[in-house]
């Protein structure tokens, strides 16, 4: 019809009888992922058919009402290097969260301006971003100042996100983020004893949300050996339109081949830039980006050292998302996930205090 496409996909059992479930593809999906990338309709309808024919060994997300997660799921994420479990959170969660951050920011009296860029990493790196690993800090979108330094528009529509510590430092964010069925799930990855690290509030604002361009998480929450996840939860639905994630499935199996640390020789130079480790894969290297559109509720789980980002949002809504990251146990005498214990170096970019231990899931031994 004039409003999807229907195409079969194997795997899809209805009963545990082999029959084939028809799946619809809806065409303003295929519209906008024709429009993202350049390509004839047709092309990207091609696209998309083998897209889900690649995850026919059972549904793309997995519902959390399903919990705790089993080796298939296990199986998948080493596979693909992302799983998306569906409704992780539900609505009036979200709500909750969204009118939280409302209030964060109402009470927020700028004082220090910082924008934060992906596409700026080294420039845009200052005091405020390196001292917000355990606080709350407001980071602003690349277009939310004028030429004079004044906000463009409201302060609330101005901001990039809200990090570092909210997991730690709000009382919602923290429950949120401790709850049992979160620490379940992290554990069927075979994670051993997480150190929870990092907490990000991202807006993706309606217009100016900027693009985050192609990047592994090991990057920049670095462990020797790397084990990076992170945790994707989307507040609101997150459409091809107003910025999704897009993930090459598989390209964590290539490693990392940087990491972004605190430069030795500051002043002479900047705050934090790049050092080469390993030999993994950068760039186009490693495969073709496919989208991973979600509902709000969903969580994405992601590996990290997966090749992820997210376009820019030029549509009319907001993207808003609440990320998580977290590690292996960092004091380097317990055994994660490989066989073997991690280290947190002392030149990554995020430092806690001194003798202040980063948070763990409170449910897990």
């Amino acid at each position: 019809s004039g409003a999807s496409a229907a195409v079969r996909r194997e795997g899809a059992s209805e009963g545990g009888k082999g029959k084939m479930a028809a799946k619809l593809i809806p065409v303003s999906l295929v519209r906008a992922a024709s429009s993202c990338l350049g390509a004839p309709l047709s092309a990207v309808l091609r696209r998309e058919v083998g897209r889900r024919a690649a995850f026919s060994s059972g549904p793309r997300g997995r519902s959390m009402a399903t919990m705790p997660l089993g080796a298939a799921d296990r199986e998948r994420f080493d596979r693909e290097g992302f799983l998306v479990v569906e409704g992780a959170l539900d609505k009036k969660t979200c709500q909750d969260m969204m009118t939280r951050v409302g209030e964060l920011i109402s009470a927020w009296q700028p004082e220090h301006l910082s924008v934060f860029s992906t596409k700026q990493e080294m420039r845009q790196t200052d005091e405020y971003f390196l001292e917000s690993s355990d606080k709350i800090h407001f980071f602003l979108e690349e277009k939310a100042l004028a030429a004079d330094g004044s906000f463009t528009t409201d302060k609330a529509l101005c901001l990039n996100k809200v990090g570092h510590g909210l997991h730690e430092q709000d009382p919602l964010f923290r429950s949120v983020t401790q709850r049992p069925e979160i620490a379940q799930a992290v554990s069927a990855l075979g994670y051993i004893s997480p150190d929870l690290v990092q907490s990000m509030y991202i807006f993706k604002q309606p217009h100016i949300g900027g693009e985050v361009v192609t990047h592994q998480d090991s990057t920049f929450l670095y462990t020797d050996p790397p084990s990076c996840l992170g945790l994707w939860f989307a507040l609101e639905d997150a459409t091809l339109e107003n910025g999704c994630l897009w993930a090459i499935p598989g390209s964590h199996k290539g490693g990392i081949s940087e990491v972004f640390h605190r430069n030795p020789d500051y002043p002479q130079g900047p705050l934090c830039t790049f050092r080469a480790v390993g030999e993994g894969a950068t760039g186009g290297d490693v495969g073709e980006l496919v989208p991973l559109p979600v509902k709000q509720g969903d969580l994405v789980m992601i590996h990290g050292a997966v090749h992820h980002m997210s376009k820019e949002n030029t549509s009319s809504k907001s993207r808003h998302t609440f990320q998580v990251h977290l590690v292996e146990d960092t004091s380097g005498t317990r055994v994660g996930i490989d066989g073997v214990p991690h280290v947190w170096p002392s030149d990554n970019w995020l430092q806690y205090p001194k003798s202040k231990p980063f948070p763990k899931f409170e449910s897990l031994p």
